[in-house]
């Protein structure tokens, strides 16, 4: 094992070689591509950080319910405003990584300046449990002070706190600043302290105490957006890293689980909630008891990512026939509902109370019931017979239109939203990623829908 003091020199000779000489462009970024990437930039917060409107707005309302109640408290206080720094992806941690990816193809050291900024402000916002919580409050760089001792627990799911552990991997390797690698030992730490008995991973990781006083569907193993699976790819890239194999040993255990726990063909995908003893289960009223197809690829993301760095194959013998079930679900070309009843094989939406409806439009909103989900993607680099194969990669939380949505202009999709500015970068991005041959291609063998 290489000695500490080593690995910043040779991680950051590495990356020297990988992109060129400090301040040299190449021209393996597409316009495209950085056309998006600046796009992207334009609604970043001076000190780092994309917010849910752009510009950024001092106090712009959030989403959660713990954190709109804080507002509330601090205005009657007369507390300063704060700028609400969302982590959920498409966000903050997804932002800064496509800024290190854009940086490592075209060598602009604009990009990884920008990626460091995001990285430091980060450092900032880490609870004390080493984790991050899906949107933050923030004064220049720095968490509200009531914010660590108001909310004492980290979000697993959305990629909010894989995802910031994988930028700070990934600035550490660019940079060999230990403060990042530090600051991603604290979070990974936390993921592993996080992993269930069962081997998967929860919604959100909270205290004994807490869980004790307050049980929560939140607490049981899940794969809802990315949970586990998210996790899983993270520790990978940690034992990578960071040269570390109790990661790996972790990241086992979460594979070994997904393994367990699919369905029997020929619905062979997974729900979004389990129980410990591996049956699925409810979550919120419209998320109901189903297999689901987001969630699906998200755990054939993670058994790939698996299979690449184990060699076992096995993992692509349980993808298979998940590919094969996703094929036949369908609901048309590129097209999938979200959830699939384990009884009959139909589409299912639900409203607000948990009442099946029979379209999306009922459905509760605001919840993604349809998209491409990324899964189109996932064939075409699984069906490594058919390279050409025209896909939009999505990265975490970009649900994905159907090919039939209503369309509307790009200056009206993206407008003053952060977060689809986030996700369109991504997609221009996956368009002109250098991926590797996938462990397991040629399991579509026609290639899917």
């Amino acid at each position: 094992m290489l000695g500490m003091w080593m690995r910043p020199l040779i991680i950051t000779l590495a990356s020297l070689l990988l992109v060129g000489a400090p301040g040299t462009a190449r021209a393996d970024l597409p316009p495209e591509a950085r056309a998006s990437i600046d796009a992207m930039l334009e609604c970043e917060r001076e000190d780092g950080g994309w917010m849910y409107v752009c510009p950024p707005e001092r106090g712009a309302d959030g989403v959660t319910k713990i954190v709109n109640l804080g507002a509330r408290f601090s205005r009657r206080l007369g507390l300063p405003l704060w700028d609400l720094v969302v982590l959920r992806s498409p966000g903050t941690p997804a932002a800064a990584l496509l800024l290190i990816e854009a940086w490592k193809l075209g060598g602009e050291e604009r990009y990884l300046d920008a990626a460091r900024r995001n990285g430091d402000l980060l450092l900032g916002l880490q609870l004390p449990s080493g984790g991050w919580f899906s949107e933050m409050p923030v004064h220049g760089r720095e968490l509200a002070f009531w914010f660590k001792w108001y909310v004492p627990w980290a979000t697993l799911d959305d990629d909010v706190t894989t995802g910031a552990v994988r930028v700070l991997l990934e600035l550490y390797a660019a940079t060999g600043d230990e403060h990042y690698r530090r600051g991603a030992e604290r979070g990974l730490d936390l993921l592993v302290e996080a992993q269930l008995p069962s081997g998967a991973w929860p919604l959100t990781h909270r205290p004994v105490w807490l869980r004790t006083l307050t049980p929560s569907f939140e607490d049981l193993p899940s794969l809802n957006d990315g949970a586990t699976a998210s996790v899983i790819r993270t520790l990978l890239l940690g034992a990578e890293t960071l040269d570390r194999p109790d990661l790996l040993e972790a990241a086992t255990r979460g594979g070994d689980w997904l393994v367990r726990t699919r369905s029997g063909p020929p619905l062979a995908g997974w729900a979004q909630q389990y129980d410990e003893a591996g049956r699925a289960v409810p979550g919120r009223a419209f998320e109901p008891i189903a297999l689901a197809s987001w969630e699906t690829r998200h755990a054939l993301d993670a058994l790939v990512a698996l299979s690449r760095t184990l060699g076992d194959r096995r993992y692509c013998d349980t993808i298979e026939e998940s590919v094969a079930w996703l094929a036949h679900s369908a609901l048309g070309p590129g097209c999938w509902a979200r959830f699939i009843s384990p009884d009959d094989g139909t589409p299912m939406y639900l409203d607000i109370d948990g009442n099946r409806v029979g379209h999306p439009n009922r459905a509760k909103r605001p919840y993604r019931w349809t998209g491409d989900y990324g899964i189109p993607a996932l064939f075409a680099e699984l069906a490594s017979d058919d390279p050409q194969r025209e896909v939009v990669p999505r990265i975490a939380g970009d649900a994905g239109d159907c090919p039939d949505a209503p369309r509307r202009s790009r200056k009206r999709r993206l407008g003053r939203n952060p977060r689809a500015r986030i996700g369109a970068a991504g997609t221009e991005m996956g368009r002109v990623r250098r991926s590797l041959p996938s462990p397991c291609g040629k399991t579509l063998s026609r290639g899917g829908p």
